[in-house]
């Protein structure tokens, strides 16, 4: 069953396909103090022995099945250009760090398989089983997701109100008894999100403390981040042990005005994220919306946003505000642009979005990007492929509240080892289609 979703505002246009009812090694990752070097064969001791004084090396060991030597490096030498150097001397066979590797950790979740996006051995993904291997996220680090809010908890509430948003998609139910006969708007909590950590929220849609979701879209994006992983159900998260503060801007409708989102990022800041998404932006600039993503980029968050669904060379707001914004462009399978991600300058880095028109990956599903979210009511659950640069930025989020969980403190310097460790996908460097390349966790986890 195909089911065609409304776009929200600018930056969500997700088509999604329901299919299941129901419940690198980087830069950095070696030994300090140590290289690898094979001498030719013929090679004197007293040779090597010359050539290691020559460079202030000493041999550690030698291998007696590889004949390699493991040689001390003293402190403050560069390893990969030692390596290069000695690499290039004729009595030297090959020369390189001694690399570190992790086991791979693959969750247990059965759907994992089709999360192409966050590994496969060929195309597309962001390496999470070694940065799982690595970090998991930490409950300390929050990120806040402003959005349609969260399928975060069981709840009911009279509808009377009708809130300032216009009302709710809801499961209503019909309450008799005492004054009369009253309607109800019951929520749930996403199956797939019992076991990850909540923080409170705020829904400034409809003016109260329960930010649930009524759209369907910020759940699923929430589940890129943190679903409940290793759970034996359903899919996997980047940042699973990372705690949620759920934000409600956008309506059922996943329409929102500006002066909700930057309420939603001040609320964010004020209360503790560490990490804000926003997969959702519109066409024009704003005083109050930089004025919010400049209190908040003040106050050490980090700050990721779609670059919107347009197929066109201008970013949308808030991804445009260079200065305090990571702007997430979207990918496919096989690591080009998709066909509907905004490109151009504002462009920092793109991250899978998948494309619901193609199966590249040979799997029999369309290559979207794969979380649980509910369909026709708050309560109708499922696995659902989207694609959008919605869902690319999540992605990005997840690996930057990862990144904090390991250390790496402030926007700047989380934003320096995103970017800095991508893979490059178009001409080297950064360029206006790719930004700096796809984000990897693995490798920005060994920045």
């Amino acid at each position: 069953m195909k089911i065609i979703r409304g776009s929200l505002v600018a930056a969500l246009a997700c088509i999604v396909l329901l299919v299941f009812a129901g419940t690198s090694m980087g830069r950095g990752m070696y030994v300090e103090n140590e290289l690898i070097v094979k001498f030719k064969s013929g090679v004197t001791d007293k040779a090597i022995s010359s050539i290691n004084r020559k460079h202030g090396t000493s041999v550690i060991s030698t291998s007696r099945q590889g004949k390699f030597k493991r040689l001390y490096v003293p402190s403050g030498v560069d390893i990969e250009d030692l390596a290069y150097i000695y690499s290039r001397n004729p009595n030297v066979e090959y020369a390189e760090p001694n690399y570190i590797a992790h086991a791979y950790w693959t969750p247990n979740d059965p759907l994992f398989s089709y999360q192409w996006n966050f590994y496969n051995p060929v195309y597309g993904g962001i390496n999470m089983k070694s940065a799982w291997a690595i970090q998991r996220g930490d409950p300390s680090v929050i990120v806040a997701v402003i959005d349609t809010g969260v399928a975060y908890e069981n709840y009911t509430e009279s509808t009377s109100r009708g809130g300032r948003g216009g009302g709710r998609k809801s499961s209503s139910v019909t309450r008799r008894g005492g004054g009369g006969t009253g309607n109800v708007t019951a929520y749930y909590l996403a199956p797939d999100l019992a076991n990850t950590n909540f923080v409170a929220g705020y829904d400034f849609v409809n003016d109260d403390a329960h930010p649930n979701d009524d759209e369907g879209h910020g759940t699923h994006v929430t589940g890129t981040i943190a679903q409940s992983t290793n759970n034996g159900i359903g899919v996997a998260g980047i940042a699973f042990n990372t705690s949620i503060m759920p934000v409600k801007v956008l309506d059922k409708n996943g329409a929102g005005t500006y002066a909700d989102i930057a309420d939603g990022i001040y609320f964010a800041a004020n209360n503790g994220a560490d990490v804000i998404n926003m997969s959702l932006g519109g066409p024009s600039p704003s005083i109050t919306l930089e004025n919010a993503l400049a209190y908040a980029y003040d106050r050490g968050v980090t700050i990721v946003a779609a670059a919107g669904n347009d197929g066109s060379d201008v970013i949308g707001y808030p991804a445009a505000y260079d200065a305090y914004v990571i702007a997430v462009g979207a990918t496919r399978y096989d690591e080009t642009l998709s066909y509907y991600s905004n490109y151009g300058p504002s462009l920092d880095i793109v991250a899978p979005g998948g494309d619901t028109n193609v199966d590249q990956n040979g799997d029999g599903y369309v290559d979207g990007i794969l979380q649980q979210t509910f369909g026709s009511s708050t309560n109708d659950w499922g696995y659902f492929y989207y694609q959008g640069t919605s869902m690319a930025t999540p992605h990005v989020a997840g690996v930057a509240a990862l990144l904090i969980a390991n250390g790496v403190t402030g926007p700047d310097n989380v934003r320096d080892a995103l970017q800095s460790t991508a893979k490059d996908l178009g001409p080297k460097g950064w360029d206006p289609t790719y930004g700096w390349g796809r984000v990897d966790a693995a490798a920005a986890l060994n920045y």
